[in-house]
């Protein structure tokens, strides 16, 4: 007791003492809290870092489970009995029917056991490259066990680029090895995942196989493709835990000492690894240590100078009383000026204090929120946040994202951030509560979800969600032997509504049928858009009778449609084919073909009905297709029912320059035009397109060589097919059609699409070269739609880039169509080629285009197809007889 009221005496008789124990109080305090912001820093930058690595590995494994399905579909099909019997076209459209659609895939194959190509989806000549040395051939020859294997990054030899190639082994019936099937996913895939990640300053993100090779890395360095990075301390952890957090104080790769989050991707031997750099994970922190460090210098040393210079207790006391005013005016000034919402609480939930941002976020003034608790805030179907363990001590600070309700009713989502306050005793004083308004986050998450399952157009599901539900029935079916019925829908006039009023007109229309189609089926049936005018239905656990009754009602309902469209009004009807989902059926691919058949009959029928699929149309449907379309092709080249029609390409800057793109068209024997989206495909497939390409060749130029009273020829753009790019003597037969007609061949602009450039580069390479020694112009169509554009472009000179109409005709209203198309104008032009905006269908589109500096734009907007004719006609081009 004695040495206790002796140390009080000295406290009390020495106020420098007094300033000192305050000091070392006060700076331990600071200590304390900068030590505690360090770790909070450390705890938000691990949970951004594990929601970044979460959403990236499910992307990834996702993506992983679409290749292996690929694969294994693609081992079906080979391994399907009678599948060699089939025609090499039809093999290959069965295998790789969904190349032009996956994005990123550089190749699938099918290779035999000598390493030999049976199939690729790049290449028709299977002897261009044998693999019977590369890794992940030899791994599943020499190891049956091997399933889904994934290769080390390899450099495409046939200029695919870099890539993984993801393989399974193919067996013979009696075990022995026969080869394999792979896809390669092209490096850009996991270049433009990583890219579109904030990883801040010096961050980077890593994929690892999980013999500790590097597959890929964010910042990209070829020389580290493949490296072996055992030496990583990434692997103290894992694989003993499949996921987690750590410092390094280096890395193996560039010295950067960075915080690693890494998880394991799925089931798959793969690991995914983000590193923050610690100068950018601790920035903040260091600012605030340093700003605190110095408040507590000053205070500190202000204390001791102030308790020198006073001797009374009472000037002592009013001195530290107007600090603790003035500390508190900081905090409240502090807290008013705060952008976030931030509310105080007391440690029972309840509130005592909100700054003006709060009032802003959630519409109540201050005073209405007095006494008012989180669950005030909450919808009746959320439960409130539970603070408890905070409130334990268990975690120092808590971070949740959550739906609250404002005044309004109106439904608001934030990121709830909850801490403690203490006391100078160090007990919990009330929790201090910010609320930051994420709501256009969570909706743009919302549209993102919604979009990579729904169609763009009508709403309806996308062809990839509808086979997804599809595969579920048909498993449904198999599990409880329930019944179901699958529906192929055709529109029947949408290419004629197309051709006549412009997609826009078609596209309203679709939607008009989408929205429809509900209304005439059953609650719970499946609807999906496969693409162009066709639709899916599922019509779950009914029978094929009661399904052909509610179909035939829908098609009634479908043919009475009148659309009406600018002083016109349209009929639509449908064909449609159905066919059952039993246990037996096969796959959901099987099943979509026998609809499809169905719907085929139902055409080849009459149109306008609804066709049962028997088991006995599928190879009379497709012969007999065969045979009329060949036939019907054949028929117009020999009778001469072939005519040249021709569209304006106007330029943006000088609208008097005279440009066509000349179009062929076909003429039923009633007179009907026959659309080229109808008979160019049958063309291209029966090898009859480089005939009609010669035909186009020679009558345009014929005509303009005999016609008279020209002060000067029009620039024509002729398409020219892959069948005419692969032909050596096509370029010759263009000389001596321009020595006969006498046109010059500057007046030429040749337009080939990026499939014909794939098809085989170094041919088109070379056929375009020819063209453009003689004076043509090379103009590469529907740009931007392929894997690789950009990488054609600069491997492919031209003189005009079309820039695809699908990116065009909505860019007045989609904001990232309106970025794509600037872009490749920009790049064309960099380049030194001329630009064509395609499907410009309104006046709005061919402003903008016009003022981005677009050179030239295409469209109904312009001008619609007219005959070649009557368009040289208007320009006084009379032909000599």
């Amino acid at each position: 007791m004695t040495s206790i009221s002796w140390c009080k005496n000295l406290l009390t008789r020495s106020p420098v003492l007094n300033v000192l124990v305050l000091a070392a109080v006060f700076n331990l305090f600071c200590v304390a809290l900068v030590y505690d912001e360090r770790g909070n820093a450390s705890d938000q930058a691990k949970a951004a870092s594990s929601n970044l690595v979460a959403s990236v590995s499910r992307d990834i494994s996702r993506n992983i489970e679409i290749i292996d399905l690929t694969i294994q579909k693609v081992i079906d099909r080979v391994t399907q009995p009678g599948f060699t019997e089939l025609g090499s076209d039809l093999q290959r459209q069965l295998l790789f029917d969904q190349v032009a659609t996956a994005q990123y895939l550089a190749a699938i194959a099918v290779v035999d056991e000598t390493g030999k190509l049976r199939y690729h989806s790049r290449f028709t000549d299977p002897n261009i490259i044998n693999l019977s040395k590369q890794q992940y051939f030899t791994v599943h020859r020499d190891r049956p066990d091997v399933g889904l294997y994934v290769s080390l990054p390899i450099k495409s030899p046939v200029g695919l680029g870099w890539g993984i190639v993801f393989s399974r082994r193919l067996s013979h019936p009696d075990g022995r090895f026969a080869g394999i099937a792979y896809v390669g996913l092209g490096l850009d895939y996991f270049t433009d995942l990583f890219g579109r990640m904030d990883l801040g300053p010096n961050g980077s993100m890593s994929l690892m196989r999980a013999d500790k090779r590097l597959l890929v890395r964010q910042p990209l360095n070829e020389k580290h493709l493949g490296t072996d990075v055992s030496g990583a301390e990434l692997y103290r952890y894992y694989p003993q835990e499949r996921s987690g957090s750590y410092e390094a104080t280096t890395s193996p790769l560039d010295g950067i000492p960075r915080l690693y989050t890494f998880t394991q991707i799925g089931d798959y031997p793969l690991t995914i690894s983000v590193g923050r750099s610690l100068q950018d994970v601790y920035a903040a922190w260091r600012s605030r240590a340093l700003t605190i460090g110095g408040i507590v210098l000053v205070l500190t040393g202000a204390m001791i100078a102030l308790a020198l210079s006073l001797r009374r207790e009472f000037r002592w006391r009013r001195a530290a009383h107007q600090e603790a005013l003035h500390n508190e005016a900081l905090f409240r000034g502090a807290m008013k000026g705060a952008g976030i919402g931030t509310a105080l609480l007391h440690l029972d939930g309840t509130v005592f204090k909100v700054n003006p941002a709060f009032c802003r976020l959630f519409g109540f003034s201050e005073r209405e929120m007095l006494s008012k608790t989180a669950a005030d805030l909450t919808p009746p179907d959320d439960d409130p946040p539970d603070d408890g363990p905070l409130l334990r001590g268990e975690i120092a600070f808590a971070e949740s994202e959550r739906r609250l309700v404002r005044k309004d009713g109106v439904e608001v989502w934030v990121l709830r951030s909850a801490s403690l306050l203490r006391d100078e005793a160090g007990k919990p004083a009330y929790m201090i509560v910010q609320f930051q308004d994420i709501t256009a986050r969570r909706e743009a998450e919302e549209r993102l979800r919604y979009n990579a399952t729904h169609d763009e157009l009508t709403g309806l599901l996308n062809r990839s969600a509808f086979e997804q539900r599809l595969e579920e029935a048909l498993a449904e079916s198999r599990d409880t032997g329930i019944k179901h019925a699958l529906a192929f829908v055709d529109l029947d006039r949408l290419k004629i509504i197309n051709d006549s009023a412009g997609h826009v007109a078609g596209d309203a229309l679709l939607r008009g049928v989408a929205g429809a189609l509900p209304s005439y089926l059953r609650d719970g049936d499946v609807i999906g858009r496969l693409g162009g005018d066709e639709f899916g239905i599922i019509l779950l656990g009914c029978s094929l009778d009661d399904a052909t009754l509610i179909l035939e009602e829908l098609n009634t309902a479908l043919g009475a449609i009148q659309f009406p469209w600018d002083d016109r009004s349209y009929s639509v009807g449908a064909s449609i084919g159905v066919t059952e989902i039993t246990p037996s059926t096969r796959s959901p691919s099987a099943v979509l073909a026998q609809a499809d058949v169905a719907c085929l009959t139902a055409k080849m029928a009459g149109r306008n009905r609804v066709s049962i699929y028997r088991p006995e149309q599928s190879e009379a449907v497709d012969r007999h297709r065969e045979i009329a379309v060949a036939a019907g092709i054949k028929l117009a080249i020999d009778e001469g029912r072939l005519r040249l029609f021709a569209q304006r390409i106007v330029a943006c800057a000088d609208p008097t320059q005279q440009r066509y793109e000349v179009l062929v068209r076909m003429l039923d024997r009633d007179g009907t035009i026959i659309p080229p989206s109808v008979f160019v495909p049958a063309a291209e497939r029966y090898d009859l397109i480089g005939a009609i390409d010669r035909w186009v060749v020679r009558e345009a130029l014929t005509f303009l060589g005999r016609a008279g009273g020209l002060d000067q020829h029009p620039q024509i753009h002729l398409n020219l097919s892959a069948a005419s790019i692969g032909d050596a003597s096509f370029v010759a037969y263009v000389r001596e059609i321009l020595e006969i007609s006498g046109i010059a061949p500057e007046i030429l602009a040749f337009e080939i699409t990026e499939t014909t450039v794939v098809s085989n580069m170094a041919v088109a390479a070379k056929t375009v070269s020819k063209l453009r020694e003689i004076g043509c112009q090379i103009a590469l169509d529907d740009f931007g739609v392929g894997l690789s554009s950009f990488n054609y472009l600069r491997q492919f000179p031209v003189d005009i880039v079309k820039i695809d109409g699908s990116f065009v005709h909505n860019m007045t209203t989609n904001a990232v169509d309106r970025y794509i198309v600037k872009s490749i104008h920009q790049i064309a032009k960099e380049l030194g080629a001329q630009t064509v905006a395609e499907f410009v269908e309104d006046q709005a589109t061919l402003e903008l285009v016009s003022s981005m500096g677009i050179t030239f734009a295409q469209g109904y907007a312009i001008h619609r197809p007219e005959p070649f004719e009557e368009i040289m006609a208007d320009h006084e081009i009379r032909a000599e007889v």
